[in-house]
């Protein structure tokens, strides 16, 4: 991770009360104050984080340039392999996960061409779910719809598919929020007539 106190690109983990850096933060022992602040590094525009239910995993939704947004289990310290100024001047066909760069973490899913500008998510948790339950939802904004993503149990790929509501309905999607006992709250993200949707099973 490059020096300086410059956050862009970075997750930070903070405590919510002081706003200090909790102690076993992976870069804790910087002399830069910032730096302390770092959990992860090597993101381009992280849109939403969720917990896992049952493992307290942390997944992040992530926006691609032209290609490839991304969601990706976040792992104290990683580095996620986004690097546009890499060559020296700043290209955005970069990769977004440059598997050149020394312990780049690949992405858990990546949407490839086209892109749907991934954004808020949060995992369908209860059995009230049913088949849907573990599974992580995440709103899209350009492809204006809800998306569910299987995470592999013991390795293989993670599945997207398209939810059977919202679709285009709404228009852009920005924030998912579980409500609880099957319901999970959806809003809007058009600049004008924005809502908050009800989404139940």
């Amino acid at each position: 991770m490059g020096s300086g106190p410059a956050l862009g690109g970075k997750v930070l983990r903070i405590d919510p009360v002081s706003g200090a850096p909790p102690p076993d933060n992976p870069f804790a022992g910087s002399a830069d104050p910032a730096t302390r602040l770092v959990y992860t590094y090597g993101h381009r525009n992280v849109q939403g984080l969720a917990v896992q239910p049952g493992t307290g995993a942390l997944y992040s939704a992530e926006h691609g340039p032209d290609v490839d947004d991304e969601v990706n289990l976040l792992r104290p310290g990683a580095n996620y392999g986004w690097d546009p100024v890499g060559s020296g001047t700043y290209d955005e066909s970069r990769p977004m996960t440059d598997t050149a760069i020394d312990g780049a973490v690949p992405a858990v899913w990546s949407s490839g061409s086209p892109t749907l500008a991934t954004s808020g998510c949060a995992f369908l948790d209860g059995p009230a779910w049913g088949p849907h339950e573990g599974e992580l939802a995440i709103a899209a904004l350009k492809a204006s719809a809800l998306y569910l993503l299987r995470l592999p149990d013991g390795g293989g790929p993670a599945s997207l598919t398209k939810a059977a509501v919202l679709d285009g309905d709404y228009g852009r999607l920005r924030t998912v929020e579980p409500g609880g006992d099957g319901v999970l709250y959806v809003t809007t993200s058009n600049g004008d007539d924005d809502k908050i949707l009800r989404v139940t099973v």
